[in-house]
């Protein structure tokens, strides 16, 4: 007789044989050939039916609680691994009005970011969730003998996509501040581009971080002007660059900025660099580059 079956929609799979490796993705009861157990299943389009049948009397109770822990596992490992994404942006469309698919597609990367990134606190809350799922599947197939994925997914785990609508609260924060920064880079570039240099060339010398020494052609100190930072109006509203090198370089607009950096990749870097475009030039080996973060390193050493 069928003790379990098992209805979903394979969305987002590639293959109905993924979905079935993932039911069995443990190795352990499921895929055991010396059990008394048999397996089969069917395709209507996408929507799979799996059934699960078993010889008595030689079927035990551990070995049916066996195969119900590894279906737990595979499936919350499914619902996390290939239907997350698709159901964080189904709550996302829901609360979010996106004026363009490519609107659309830049939240749903943020999204991604948040739920799949490779950083050890992102794998942790992944690992977390399917740990909930999966405890929550285990206690509905102690005593349930059939489950609809699709309407499980949907009725069956409210703190899951509690946890899914935070994340995309929090991704669609991120894509918002994504955006207002850079519609302000795109004005700072414009507004760059227009304005007359005042100095023919400036020697940045990078420290760290956002820390830096502003030189003139002769590697002598600039006097920097006291001003506030550079406002602009964007969207009806004040943006102030906190940046204070930023602010600093466009006060002074140089025709060159010449970066002595060990760090070409720092995001302050890249942000210099996209803003002043061709006037900017990298350097990481000259001598006075060689200088200075020896002298630096003496010093935050106390030598």
């Amino acid at each position: 007789m069928d003790f379990f079956m098992l209805r979903a929609d394979l969305k987002g799979i590639f293959s109905e044989q993924q979905f079935l490796d993932y039911l069995g993705n443990t190795g352990g009861a499921v895929h055991n050939d010396a059990t008394p157990v048999y397996f089969g299943h069917s395709l209507n389009g996408t929507v799979m039916t799996f059934t699960i049948s078993f010889a008595e009397p030689h079927f035990s109770p551990e070995l049916r609680q066996m195969m119900m822990e590894d279906l737990a596992r595979g499936m919350a490992a499914y619902i996390v691994d290939v239907r997350e994404e698709s159901i964080a942006m189904s709550i996302a469309s829901k609360q979010y009005s996106f004026s363009s698919r490519e609107e659309s597609r830049a939240a749903e990367q943020c999204c991604h970011k948040l739920l799949a990134g490779p950083e050890e606190g992102d794998q942790a809350a992944r690992q977390r969730r399917k740990s909930g799922i999966y405890k929550v599947l285990k206690e509905y197939l102690q005593d349930n003998r059939y489950l609809d994925l699709d309407g499980f997914i949907a009725f069956r785990l409210p703190e899951y996509r509690d946890k899914l609508r935070e994340t995309v609260e929090n991704a669609m924060e991120e894509y918002l501040l994504d955006q207002q920064y850079e519609e302000f880079i795109h004005l700072l570039q414009y507004f760059v581009h227009f304005q007359e240099p005042l100095i023919p060339l400036i020697h940045l010398m990078h420290k760290e971080d956002h820390e830096f020494h502003i030189l003139n052609e002769q590697f002598s100190k600039i006097s920097v002007p006291s001003q506030g930072g550079v406002v602009a109006q964007i969207a009806d509203q004040e943006m102030e660059m906190e940046d204070m090198i930023v602010s600093t370089l466009i006060s002074l607009s140089p025709d060159r900025i010449l970066i002595h950096t060990l760090e070409p990749e720092a995001q302050i870097i890249l942000t210099i660099r996209r803003i002043f475009g061709d006037r900017v030039e990298l350097c990481l080996h000259c001598p006075r580059c060689q200088l200075f973060h020896q002298e630096q390193f003496h010093r935050d050493q106390g030598t």
